[in-house]
């Protein structure tokens, strides 16, 4: 069992940034330290939300508190929702407390940016600030394809393009998801040690939100239990298909299918 620290959105209802991150990883094993950067009545799409950012100041005396206790050593930190520069300098300065704390540590940046065909949802400082703070320090990056052109400074609109952004960004490893893989299909694609690989699904009409941050919980997660990279590939992205199977028109990530046993892994294919 690894202990993970998570930064991410928190939702009351729904099954977005912690409220899919925390069920995935607690499902692969693992202690989680869950520090919410908002708290909303539910994601931002429906037409009545409430709720409000936590300031950084906050989140540094929670963060203290938890260090103080001597909670803040872990073998995993992953950052998602950051909604202000102030709150990804936070993020960072996290991220370097705990590898004093624990040298080995990972770090999987979700960098929730935005998407299409709405663009960027971040304030474009926000945005830029996680380009520029946040991407240095990760072993690990979960972009969807706009995510990663915006950040590769590049237009992804098949494989090779994906392949040749995350190329570009000099990260260890790169999981990019919902890239274009020819008529109907869409891919998941994995990027390390100059190769790359990819799994394939069929292309859906719609899917919930909150499938990113699933995404990036299972894979972290089974990283965290020790799962070669590829395998973590094949096994999420086969979980998380299954779990929007399950979900056909509906506006929340059900996660029923989470607690059934684990499926087998998607067929990964070069590219």
């Amino acid at each position: 069992m690894a202990r993970i620290v998570a930064l991410s959105s928190f939702v009351s209802r729904g099954h977005v940034g912690l409220r899919a991150l925390v069920p995935a990883l607690e499902r692969c094993g693992h202690d989680v330290i869950a520090l919410p950067t908002v708290t909303f009545s539910s994601h931002a799409a429906y037409p009545h939300v409430a709720g409000h950012a936590l300031e950084p100041g906050q989140l540094e005396r929670m963060a203290a508190a938890i260090d103080a206790n001597g909670w803040l050593t872990a073998d995993m930190v992953i950052t998602g929702y950051l909604p202000s520069p102030t709150h990804v300098t936070f993020a960072a300065d996290l991220v370097d407390r705990i590898r004093r704390r624990s040298p080995g540590a990972t770090y999987v940046c979700d960098p929730v940016l935005g998407d299409e065909p709405r663009g960027l949802y971040l304030p474009a400082e926000t945005a830029a600030l996680v380009k520029t703070g946040l991407l240095p320090r990760a072993q690990v990056i979960t972009p969807n394809a706009f995510e990663l052109g915006w950040l590769a400074n590049r237009s992804i609109a098949n494989v090779d393009d994906a392949i040749k952004a995350a190329k570009a960004l000099n990260i260890p490893m790169v999981l990019a998801t919902s890239i274009a893989a020819g008529p109907g299909h869409l891919a998941t694609m994995l990027a390390s040690g100059g190769g790359a690989v990819l799994t394939r699904v069929a292309r859906r009409a719609s899917a919930p939100s909150g499938t990113g941050d699933l995404l990036t919980g299972l894979f972290a997660g089974l990283l965290a239990s020790g799962s070669a990279a590829q395998e973590a590939l094949a096994v999420s992205s086969a979980w998380l298909d299954e779990i929007l199977t399950t979900n056909a028109d509906s506006d929340d990530l059900s996660l029923d299918r989470l607690y059934a046993a684990p499926p087998t892994g998607l067929l990964v294919a070069p590219v």
